[in-house]
């Protein structure tokens, strides 16, 4: 039997599932970390990210493709 309830949306990623859930991979993530454009938080000695620190990062993204003009 297929299970039709809504499975509850994550509050928080670890960087190697934030990384899918972006489509980027891990090691970018890691350099945008690193240069603070996304700013994990702590839960004791693992960090996690918000949804709402990725979508911030999304949301601040360009909406055109670098180095083309129009």
């Amino acid at each position: 039997m297929t299970d039709l309830r809504a499975k509850p949306q994550p509050l928080a990623y670890s960087v190697k599932d934030a990384a899918a859930a972006t489509g980027i991979s891990p090691a970018l993530l890691e350099q945008l970390i690193a240069r603070g454009d996304v700013n994990p938080r702590w839960v004791n000695a693992k960090r996690v990210i918000p949804t709402e620190e990725l979508q911030a990062w999304i949301d601040s993204l360009p909406y055109d493709r670098p180095g083309v003009t129009s």
